[in-house]
């Protein structure tokens, strides 16, 4: 009897026991906790949307009308976690710096950052309000007033079709919210030198500056960057859900040609897609392209321009996929740090204007990504520089990208020694101070450190 006593008596405390932990691991504190370390791990979402204006209706800059020839989409690659999310969108524009979008996408769909980093591509439609056509609308490139002093920039969604692509965009970045998956992520970077690109467009000679606007020969320049970084983003089966290729260089080979083209972004990002699958979203983030060129421009004619767009892009392509193919994510990966800070800075104007404002956006996503975006074209350099200085393993400087505080462009951003050389894009097209790109990398240097 006592055996059988005692042998109830422990299945009671047994069960108890039971009772208690059971209760202990679905207490609110419990269950809040471990919410809490599953909503820590990274979230990715993608989205892909068609911009293509109307037939007849596209015309570039410089108010040249352009034919149908493809296809131009804005693609957006939204990262999260439970602190902070932000929306990483490239579009096939040359220049895109809507407050509009950001703005909207923010209260809309409750997305913390917003960058809009235009692939550059000069053979895509501008708004009215942008366009340059003597007289009556100079070229607000090339004068000493800032762009924000000139371009009404909100005025710009009159046009119905930037209007639109507006709206376009703001829905995609919805879809990539609404569609978030559980990811890992690994960035990396690796040497990439092309028989299509790229050179130094500015030879400094001690006659003074000579504009190689294309270089045949493939005549060495300096500085150049031969390097392609990459951002991979899998889902937990492994299998890649997008791939984001920095480099840098002025998608130009299709300028002047007439024709809607995304250039040799576009090409890049199609190969990408057609080797890992149309789940892998593929982007072109376009780093410091300011005083960098492709080999060939003016001398290329007819259907030949356009085969050597495509072979730019597919060989970019492959450089990019091979450095992706290299990569492993952490054991870690899974939980993934996010951190974004926004800085402003008051940047002279060269010719004695008022200084404007240049944004900044640092990003850093785990302890080996940084991003660094500005509303302008840089040179070459600043970027070697940042990579050279930064922290972080793996850091990219878009141009061209916006953030939505300050000035939406500045055009070019020289360095000073440029500066003192002269030519186009050190004193032509470009107004701010001459230390305003070291400013800038000083501030992204000191942000990234903290």
């Amino acid at each position: 009897m006592n055996d059988v006593c005692n042998r109830m008596l422990s299945r009671i405390v047994a069960l108890t026991i039971a009772a208690v932990v059971s209760l202990l691991l679905f207490s609110e504190d419990y269950v809040g906790r471990a919410t809490a370390d599953e909503s820590s791990k990274l979230q990715a979402g993608t989205a892909k949307v068609d911009i293509t204006p109307a037939n007849g209706t596209a015309r570039n800059l410089t108010g040249q009308p352009l034919a149908p020839r493809e296809s131009l989409f804005a693609r957006v690659l939204v990262l999260k976690n439970e602190k902070v999310s932000i929306a990483i969108v490239s579009v096939d524009l040359i220049v895109f710096a809507s407050p509009r979008v950001i703005a909207e996408a923010k209260a809309k769909w409750h997305v913390d950052h917003v960058v809009l980093s235009a692939t550059h591509t000069h053979a895509a439609p501008a708004p009215k309000g942008m366009l340059i056509q003597p007289p009556t609308q100079p070229d607000w490139t090339r004068g000493t007033k800032a762009p924000a002093d000139i371009i009404d920039w909100p005025g710009l969604s009159s046009d119905p079709w930037y209007a639109e692509t507006e709206a376009k965009i703001i829905a995609a970045i919805g879809q990539a919210m609404q569609s978030l998956f559980s990811a890992k992520m690994v960035a990396g970077q690796g040497p990439f030198e092309s028989a299509y690109m790229a050179h130094n467009r500015r030879l400094v000679t001690d006659k003074g500056v000579v504009m190689l606007w294309e270089n045949p020969t493939r005549r060495p320049t300096q500085p150049i960057d031969p390097t392609v970084g990459v951002i991979r983003v899998d889902d937990l089966s492994g299998k890649p859900r997008a791939l984001a290729v920095h480099y840098a260089c002025h998608p130009v080979a299709s300028m002047n040609a007439g024709v809607v083209s995304r250039d040799y972004p576009g090409a890049m990002v199609d190969h990408i897609e057609q080797e890992l699958g149309s789940d892998c979203l593929a982007l072109f983030l376009q780093g410091a392209s300011g005083d960098i060129d492709p080999y060939d421009l003016q001398s290329l004619k007819g259907e030949n321009r356009f085969n050597i767009i495509k072979q730019s892009g597919i060989s970019l392509a492959k450089g990019a996929l091979r450095v992706a193919a290299e990569l492993k994510p952490q054991a870690d990966n899974a939980l993934r740090a996010i951190h974004v800070t926004e800085s402003k800075l008051s940047i002279p104007n060269r010719s004695g204007a008022h200084p404007c404002d240049v944004g900044m956006l640092t990003v850093t996503i785990g302890s080996s990504l940084a991003l660094v975006a500005i509303p302008g074209e840089p040179f070459i350099q600043h970027q070697l520089d940042l990579r050279a200085r930064s922290p972080i393993a793996n850091t990219f400087l878009l141009g061209l990208a916006y953030h939505g505080q300050g000035t939406p462009f500045v055009v070019y951003i020289p360095t000073a020694q440029a500066v003192k050389e002269g030519g186009y894009g050190a004193t032509e097209a470009s107004f701010i101070a001459a230390d305003a790109g070291h400013r800038l990398i000083e501030e992204a240097v000191s942000k990234l450190s903290k």
